[in-house]
């Protein structure tokens, strides 16, 4: 596998799916906007995607997955589940990094540690081999080296807490849907 992210070359167009509507920024009310991927499997356990830019001044990237040896994979790419729990950490930390860029403070260091308990339960006699998947739990932990009173930095880390999505996504249930589209024509399956 060569780079496992680097910028997309081209930007594939999601087909099935119309298109986001521009988001129209109206104060005090939410800024609505779409990230979109598309990904193919490739060999082995092996997976590419394109994560596709909801803004034009944001690029979209190319991103290759794998899962390690016990799961059939080559161990060439970090896993799925290991992409989204970085990004759990990653979007924390982007809102602490803008927070801190409006209201400076002395930091020191600052680090996120996070976990995700997930489980798989063993497979119903009608589902094959694949269990259903569950979370149990994430754990955010911040550590904050810094001369700034804990209640300035307690208030920091709840304000960027609530702001951040990617935490909002995982603590709140969110109403998916997964379509079915056979040789290009949505079957009106939905599962």
């Amino acid at each position: 596998m060569s780079d496992i992210v680097k910028r997309a070359s081209e930007t594939p167009q999601v087909t099935t799916m119309s298109p986001f509507p521009k988001p129209v920024i109206r104060p005090g009310e939410p800024i609505r906007f779409a990230y979109e991927v598309v990904a193919e499997p490739g060999p082995g356990q092996s997976k590419r995607g394109v994560i596709i830019s909801p803004r034009p001044d944001y690029s979209s990237w190319e991103v290759h997955c794998d899962e390690g040896t016990g799961m059939g994979g080559d161990d060439a790419a970090p896993s799925p589940l290991g992409y989204l729990i970085m990004g759990v950490a990653f979007c924390l930390l982007t809102h602490i990094q803008g927070y801190l860029h409006k209201v400076p403070m002395k930091i020191d260091k600052i680090r996120v540690e996070l976990r995700a308990q997930y489980a798989t339960l063993p497979p119903e006699p009608d589902q094959g081999q694949q269990g259903q998947g569950m979370c149990d739990a994430y754990t955010a932990h911040v550590l904050i080296d810094s001369p700034e009173p804990a209640e300035k930095l307690e208030q920091l880390i709840a304000v960027c807490r609530d702001a951040c999505m990617a935490i909002a996504t995982v603590a709140s249930a969110v109403p998916t849907t997964t379509r079915v589209f056979l040789n290009g024509t949505e079957n009106g399956v939905e599962v």
